[in-house]
């Protein structure tokens, strides 16, 4: 068990080895520029954790439990490679294109501080896809259902520091209350905190309305919710000359309303799941689990 929670522990957080350098990364911009870099980060990390939370509407009257894993992965659009940094007075020129924290490895603007030093700005981890897998369990009973996830505090390495996460969840099913309803309706809500080292603290929420349709062994189901990511990022400023500044901020994902469409295999105790979301950033999701 120690295993797969470190396993889904390096997932957590993308890529333990490319990862390693956000913290450093983020101590080359004053505060004016930090946001720029960072922020497709978080809009990324808000796309991943408030998808795969259903793969059904069905809830149990008397007694239902679900447990497995899943798994989120966002293709990295163009548009979050680049952004203009913003840097100040300090710097000539002030205002340059350069790598977000998905950007090229090299892709670090050239600037000039206090006409003084030359400044190579850090460049981007260069990821494609950014993927998530954590552990998922629900229990249902009485038309409604608990779901958490949960991952403990594992110390991924020195530069990374610990990465854990928690998130808790209700359910209720709607279509209860519809007579000889043809499928199954209900909403949700999920509230989710994660943790990465010292430098990263960031929580997400999402409710949904979500519907499904069962047949034999074959499930399709969709949903739309309304959901929120924000961070508190904190970090050290190290300019070229002086002194060392302690920097905090807090930002919003872009992510308000998210659309959803899947299907689900179920196979005896056995589920398997996929669906791709549409909202401001796109996900695939995939679940593997046991019901009963």
């Amino acid at each position: 068990m120690k295993k797969l929670f470190s396993f889904l522990g390096i997932f957590l957080i993308f890529s333990s080895i490319a990862f390693s350098q956000v913290d450093k990364n983020l101590g080359s911009f004053p505060k004016s520029a930090v946001e720029g870099y960072i922020k497709p980060l978080v809009d990324v990390m808000g796309a991943n954790l408030n998808s795969g939370l259903y793969h059904t509407a069905s809830m149990s009257k008397l007694f239902g439990f679900y447990i497995g894993v899943k798994g989120m992965a966002v293709f990295v659009p163009s548009s979050m490679k680049n952004f203009t940094a913003e840097l100040g007075s300090d710097y000539n020129p002030s205002s340059v294109n350069t790598a977000t924290v998905f950007g090229d490895k090299d892709g670090g603007a050239k600037t000039r501080y206090q006409n003084v030093v030359d400044v190579n700005l850090p460049g981007g981890t260069g990821l494609k896809i950014v993927p998530l897998a954590v552990p998922q369990v629900s229990f249902s009973t009485m038309n409604s259902e608990l779901l958490v996830r949960f991952v403990p505090s594992i110390k991924i390495n020195d530069d990374v520091g610990s990465v854990n996460l928690f998130g808790v969840g209700l359910g209720h099913s709607i279509s209860q209350y519809i007579p000889m309803f043809p499928i199954n309706v209900a909403v949700q809500g999920v509230y989710q905190q994660l943790k990465v080292g010292s430098y990263l603290k960031a929580t997400a929420l999402n409710v949904n309305v979500h519907a499904s349709k069962s047949f034999i062994f074959f499930t399709i189901y969709g949903g739309v919710g309304y959901e929120s990511f924000s961070a508190d990022i904190n970090y050290t400023y190290k300019p070229p000359v002086g002194a060392q500044q302690d920097i905090s901020l807090s930002l919003k994902g872009k992510n308000n309303f998210r659309a959803t469409a899947g299907f689900k295999l179920g196979l005896a105790i056995f589920d398997l799941n996929v669906d791709y979301s549409v909202g401001n950033v796109n996900v695939l999701s995939a679940g593997f689990g046991f019901s009963f």
